[in-house]
């Protein structure tokens, strides 16, 4: 907590003794969190993790987008951050064009700004997640099948999380 309060004071200095409810810029959080910032979700991490969902964060905001990266937080409260950032669309349920849109993230785009994976191939692998994790056969995934599921995975523990220097 101390880490983080002194690396947001140093981006404006006093302010957060003025104000612990002040709202930095995304722009300023990837100063601070280079490894946010790398991520393909990205804008969705801050979004997701914005209390306002106004493109900043507060103090609170950033300890909770910490915590939840954090090797100490509890797979499935990881587990339901992460199905937040997921569900792109919002619709508390994590469908076909959401897994189709985290491919395409994953996947990347080349020096040309190209999708190196097209919407078809996408789609492939989308359709063949959904049918590996769809329990409940509703042609989506739901908050608790995805915590489940992933509270079961060995790597996702190790894959969503950073450490802070």
């Amino acid at each position: 907590i101390v880490r983080i309060y002194k690396r947001l004071d140093n981006l404006e200095p006093g302010i957060l003794k003025q104000n612990l409810h002040y709202r930095f810029s995304v722009e300023q959080i990837n100063k601070i969190l280079p490894q946010i910032h790398c991520n393909p979700f990205c804008d969705v991490i801050y979004r997701v993790f914005s209390s306002k969902q106004d493109g900043h964060l507060s103090f609170e905001d950033t300890l909770d987008l910490c915590w939840a990266f954090s090797m100490n937080c509890p797979r499935s409260v990881r587990a339901a951050w992460a199905f937040e950032i997921f569900d792109f669309d919002g619709d508390n349920q994590v469908s076909l064009d959401d897994l189709i849109e985290t491919m395409r993230r994953l996947a990347g785009t080349d020096e040309r700004g190209q999708n190196r994976i097209d919407r078809q191939q996408a789609e492939d692998v989308a359709r063949m997640m959904l049918q590996e994790m769809d329990f409940s056969g509703a042609g989506n995934i739901a908050s608790q099948e995805f915590i489940q599921l992933l509270s079961k995975m060995p790597d996702f523990a190790h894959t969503f999380q950073f450490k802070i220097d």
